[in-house]
């Protein structure tokens, strides 16, 4: 139960149309020296068996993204599949500071050429699969 508490707070808020705090799905937030993910449950938009959901994730340490940007938090913007139970990145907005603070370092578009898998690299695992569930549950038939 203690893991199905955050996602059905996830799908309540996201289905109740709230202004709603960021929900944490690892981590401490605001803490600049560890990681932590989160996810904007008022944020979902549902298209057939298609998701859009906004992300967060905060680094311990500075990390480089495939393009070479060098961040330390980044705010992004993702597709789920609810039938091929999968998810990629639309677009990422890229912070040289924690806690997604100051002027963005950093922002990419990407496009269907340019597919990138959402990936919690240094958060656990499971993480992407529990986003893309909530995600899932927003919108689906009862």
């Amino acid at each position: 139960m203690k893991r199905r508490l955050p996602l059905l707070c996830l799908v309540l808020l996201a289905c109740a149309g709230v202004r709603a705090e960021w929900l944490t799905l690892n981590g401490s937030p605001g803490d600049a020296g560890n990681t932590y993910v989160q996810v904007d449950p008022t944020s979902v938009e549902v298209n057939g068996s298609r998701r859009s959901v906004t992300v967060r994730m905060n680094l311990a340490e500075d990390r480089t993204s495939k393009d070479g940007v060098r961040f330390r938090s980044v705010q992004a913007r993702a597709s789920v599949d609810c039938e091929a139970r999968s998810a990629h990145y639309l677009s990422a907005t890229y912070f040289g500071h924690p806690n997604f603070v100051g002027e963005p370092v950093a922002v990419k578009e990407f496009g269907e050429d340019d597919v990138r898998p959402m990936l919690f690299a240094g958060a656990p695992t499971e993480l992407v699969g529990r986003t893309v569930n909530a995600a899932c549950r927003v919108g689906a038939p009862r």
